[in-house]
């Protein structure tokens, strides 16, 4: 328990020194915390998806659980977004300039999950357990999955990039950074 004390008195200090508030430290690990759980929840569905492909109802759920979590993640980022510093004094065209590559990422990877989803759909619903979707020689199929699992991998490292950025104080003070524009 002390040494919990000691590291919040810690933290009260260094903020203090540099103007950030308490409050605003503790958010931003609780919001940082949940985009990163939307990213680890993105990843097990990803995975769990291939582990359920037999079973169509099962992979249906899993298939709007992964698009609202993409679609919360959106939303998330932009909550974010909207409570810093610089969008409330009308510099959104700055952070749009620093963060556009993960917001075109972050739609584009929703579109592939979104169509791919609904093709596979498409393909196992109304089948037999045994049928396999790679059979049929679809090969528009084959190139959006792994367009979607590439581009996963473009998604996880922008959001998870752009989560850390976000975390500078610079954002959440007037600073030399706002100035400079």
């Amino acid at each position: 328990k002390q040494l919990y004390e000691g590291r919040v008195r810690e933290a009260v200090v260094s903020t203090q020194s540099t103007g950030v508030d308490v409050m605003q430290v503790l958010q931003y690990g609780v919001i940082a915390g949940l985009q990163l759980l939307l990213i680890l929840v993105d990843i097990t569905l990803n995975t769990a998806s291939e582990h359920f492909r037999s079973d169509v109802l099962i992979l249906l759920v899993l298939y709007i659980v992964q698009d609202v979590c993409l679609v919360l993640a959106l939303i998330v980022l932009f909550l974010v977004f909207f409570n810093t510093y610089v969008f409330k004094a009308g510099f959104v065209s700055i952070l749009i300039r620093k963060f556009i590559a993960t917001i075109v990422v972050t739609i584009i990877y929703l579109a592939l999950c979104l169509g791919l989803h609904v093709w596979a759909m498409k393909l196992r619903w109304g089948r037999g357990e045994d049928y396999y979707i790679w059979d049929e020689g679809k090969d528009g199929f084959l190139i959006l999955y792994v367009c979607q699992r590439a581009g996963s991998v473009l998604y996880y490292f922008f959001y998870k990039r752009t989560t850390l950025r976000l975390g500078d104080p610079n954002y959440y003070k007037d600073s030399v950074l706002l100035r400079q524009h």
